[in-house]
């Protein structure tokens, strides 16, 4: 309860800042990977009330004023209220992707829906490697009720379709046993005043040994969740360097073997008036073949994933950045890839132009 007090103080002074347009308390940080396992639910009005859950969404623990906080707006019915926000409160918002995909075309105003743990908890614990051991509800089922419909939001890295989404109050029991997240207050300001540094001050007068942690930018928290998204592009790129290095040797090598297995076919063109440019063609004509119809089949290989992750990832297919570059990695990477391969398959078969027709068919 002292928590609840404390913290519904600080929202209170918080919200008082002149750069301050809205403030409000949750326990899922958006855009972050928290390890959430989501809730499993049946629906009453379907007739399947007593059969095994068949619905799966994500959830969120969201204090009163979170969706005009960020912006996200309702669809029908109402926002959490004050009264919703007490232990035995049945009432929970849906997203509008969970109403299109489960009820469409029904009313989802005072729909009811039968979780598989009355008590709403979060997940195993952060991202990565952490656990959330606070102690679970019972296993009695419970009946919640949806009194709003809002809109869909991002998840994970943002770049995911819309998943169906099932929104909690943030109850009194939430405040006393917080997630390793801890209760997170969202704060839009207005640019210039320092509200971090003056919500830190409101914090030390109410309370002198508590200490915030986390504290970041809306623009840091997308930054961090789309860290291993980098990550794995860094990775990606060393290891397709490398690659492209391995294949350079490859190719350098084989045609350094098809130059040498050649010697006396070489000598004896050379030798009824072959020129030098003419042998290097013979070479280059063949390498220029292969890396064509190479280049070809993946340009359209790489087409066909990007139309296909463009089906999967619906962020991805409507941003602007990947359709203007779009036709840059489609064109200029198999050029580039294509060039490289010309070079290597160049560089060994200049060996061909050095060969003396009388001294190659000698050897052979």
């Amino acid at each position: 309860m002292q928590s609840k007090v404390f913290l519904r103080n600080l929202l209170d002074r918080v919200s008082r800042f002149p750069s301050v347009s809205a403030a409000c308390f949750t326990d899922s940080v958006p855009l972050s990977i928290n390890g959430d396992v989501g809730v499993m639910f049946s629906d009453t009005e379907s007739g399947n009330f007593g059969s095994p859950f068949i619905h799966s969404a994500d959830k969120y623990i969201v204090g009163k004023g979170y969706f005009e906080t960020l912006g996200i707006p309702v669809m029908a019915g109402q926002a959490f209220s004050a009264e919703d926000e007490s232990d035995n409160s049945t009432s929970v918002i849906v997203s509008e992707e969970l109403v299109n995909r489960f009820w469409k075309g029904e009313d989802a105003i005072g729909r009811r829906i039968k979780l598989s743990n009355g008590a709403v908890e979060a997940g195993w614990g952060l991202w990565p490697g952490t656990f959330d051991h606070r102690t679970r509800g019972s296993s009695s089922h419970q009946v919640f009720e949806a009194v709003g419909v809002v809109g869909n939001v991002p998840r994970g890295f943002g770049v995911e379709k819309p998943a169906p989404a099932v929104y909690f109050p943030l109850r009194p029991a939430d405040y006393g046993h917080p997630s390793f997240q801890g209760i997170t207050l969202i704060v839009p300001a207005a640019p210039g005043p320092d509200v971090v540094r003056a919500v830190r001050k409101e914090i030390s007068a109410m309370d002198a040994t508590i200490k915030p942690f986390g504290v970041r930018s809306m623009v840091a928290q997308v930054g961090q969740t789309l860290f291993a998204v980098r990550a794995a592009a860094w990775t990606y790129g060393v290891i397709g360097l490398f690659g492209l290095i391995l294949s350079s040797v490859g190719l350098a090598g084989m045609m350094a073997y098809s130059v040498t297995y050649r010697i006396r076919e070489i000598g004896i063109r050379m030798a009824l008036g072959a020129g030098k440019i003419d042998v290097l063609g013979l070479f280059m004509k063949r390498a220029g073949l292969l890396i064509g119809a190479g280049t070809s089949i993946g340009l359209l290989s790489a087409w066909a994933g990007m139309r296909v992750l463009a089906s999967i990832f619906a962020t991805v297919a409507r941003s602007r950045a990947v359709l203007s570059y779009a036709p840059s990695l489609l064109v200029g990477a198999p050029l580039l890839f294509a060039t490289v391969a010309l070079v290597t398959c160049y560089l060994p078969a200049r060996r061909s132009m050095e060969i003396e027709p009388i001294v190659a068919l000698r050897q052979e």
